[in-house]
């Protein structure tokens, strides 16, 4: 297939592009700035330029829509409403346009309510699934709703098919792609020992649900413990972009465990006591389902943060030396 996929500069589309490359895709970055992964066209363009969108769609397949604004607190209300609402809205115009049949969007767990919230939220059972209310009361998780919506308006007026993944707190914890992802979007400012020390470790060490800044991680409690590891998230965009039975449907994609040392049981007795169980959650087992997708897309867990490089940072104390970073890092 020929992909498009747009915001791939930024810390998840480096993940992406390479499951696609994998998998014997031809693939093009439609981004502001150009992407670590050799072997990807690159168009430099900008979401909220509804014609530099319909320039770079003919001929493609399928488009897979990251670019957005990634959280609270890294631009205005407006300016997030803006970006990710009408930006979508052009991805689809200029899907339409061009006759592209499918559109993967990158929504959020933030769309059913726990992202970036400070208040209180009711939650009607666990684990969550894609059943329960959507009740965002900030405007990233609006905006993901609202994208959500959108997707299947277009689908109901034009055929397109829509898949819209909702990514629950993607962790880069594999060596190299923490190096990668260093370099990227938002994390630019970091180093890996310091996104493995203020995204991680102190999500794991929260046990009362702290709010910090609207900028910083969410609190722990706010998403559930829900955490997913960035190698499984972009395998749900390469299965999403690869099926052919799916007309349109919103999937929830997250890993088996939460991000907590407590046990579920614990957790639900301590942080939410009244609040139904439909069905066993044993040792550290997710509050949040990706039955469906594993159902309808074939998603298998591959990773878990419990077994990887960011877990034996953390045995060795937290210290880590970064070796040179490449200049280019190849698919393969």
């Amino acid at each position: 297939m020929n992909i498009l996929v747009t915001g791939s500069s930024g810390t998840i589309g480096g993940y992406v592009l390479r499951e696609l490359l994998r998998a014997g895709h031809i693939v093009s970055s439609y981004s502001r700035s150009p992407s670590l992964v050799e072997g990807v066209e690159f168009v430099d363009g900008d979401i909220t330029r509804l014609e530099q969108l319909r320039e770079a769609c003919p001929g493609r397949h399928a488009i897979i829509h990251v670019a957005a604004v990634p959280g609270g607190g890294r631009a205005t209300p407006e300016q997030l409403m803006s970006v990710n609402v009408i930006g979508t809205v052009h991805v689809l115009e200029a899907a339409v346009s061009a006759g592209v049949s499918k559109v993967v969007f990158a929504s959020s767990g933030a769309a059913t309510g726990f992202s970036f919230q400070r208040r209180e939220i009711v939650r009607q059972y666990f684990p969550i699934d894609e059943q329960h209310p959507c009740e965002p009361h900030e405007e990233y998780g609006l905006s993901k709703v609202l994208g959500e919506l959108t997707c299947k308006r277009y689908f109901d007026a034009w055929g397109i098919r829509t898949i819209p993944l909702r990514i629950n707190h993607n962790w880069y914890i594999d060596r190299g792609g923490a190096e990668i992802v260093a370099r990227s979007g938002w994390a630019r400012e970091f180093t890996v020992n310091r996104l493995w020390t203020e995204r991680y470790r102190k999500v794991i060490e929260d046990t009362e649900g702290t709010d910090w800044p609207v900028q910083g991680p969410p609190s722990s409690k706010n998403i559930l413990w829900a955490v997913t590891d960035a190698r499984d998230a972009a395998q749900a965009f390469r299965l999403a972009v690869q099926s052919d039975d799916i007309l349109h449907e919103v999937f929830l994609i997250n890993g088996d465990d939460t991000c907590s040392t407590i046990e579920t049981n614990e957790l639900i007795a301590r942080h939410y006591p009244n609040v139904a169980c439909r069905g066993p959650l044993e040792c550290h087992a997710s509050l949040v389902s990706h039955e469906k997708a594993t159902r309808m897309l074939g998603y298998q867990l591959r990773y878990t943060w419990r077994e990887s490089n960011f877990r034996d940072w953390l045995t060795d104390g937290g210290e880590y030396l970064i070796k040179p970073r490449p200049a280019v890092v190849r698919a393969n």
